[in-house]
């Protein structure tokens, strides 16, 4: 079981109410170069479907009329929090997904600063990855970092 836990400060707790919408609404996943479909507000029961862009920090590349992603899987939201203090969700691959596993994404205010906290527990899910464990586990920390290095420009980009 791979477990994984990354946490960064992404700035000052006035940006909290930013976060927290850019969190359940999947921005947090469009600045890291993951698509993610259905694109409405993350709830309990939710299927969403996760494709990556090849071409991050870029946009996506079309070629006939068709986007160039490479397909990650289906993921179903189990929990979601929202409270005046943390925002975020949980939710676990469906079969299909590179990953078996959880994974939680959280932010949180913690005295006059905001955290970032993506969290996860998980196995290769496709047997190419299982030869390449050790790339699944370098590949998830590059995605956790890129995830909440996302956020923290999407939120820089808001307060300017």
């Amino acid at each position: 079981m791979n477990s994984l836990e990354h946490i960064r400060d992404v700035g000052s707790a006035a940006l909290f109410p930013l976060a927290r919408d850019a969190i359940l609404t999947w921005q947090l996943q469009a600045g890291a170069g993951v698509i993610a479909r259905p694109q409405r507000r993350v709830e309990p029961g939710m299927v969403v479907d996760l494709w990556l862009n090849p071409g991050w920090p870029g946009r996506v590349r079309r070629l006939r009329g068709e986007d160039i992603v490479l397909p990650v899987g289906s993921c179903v939201v189990e929990d979601v929090i929202d409270t005046d203090r943390q925002a975020g969700f949980v939710y676990r691959t469906l079969p299909g997904h590179l990953e078996t596993g959880v994974q939680t994404f959280l932010v949180s205010v913690d005295d006059d600063r905001l955290i970032a906290s993506i969290t996860s527990r998980s196995v290769p899910g496709h047997p190419l990855l299982k030869a390449a464990a050790p790339v699944s586990v370098a590949t998830q920390r590059m995605m956790a970092a890129r995830y909440a290095a996302g956020l923290e420009r999407l939120l820089a980009e808001a307060g300017r």
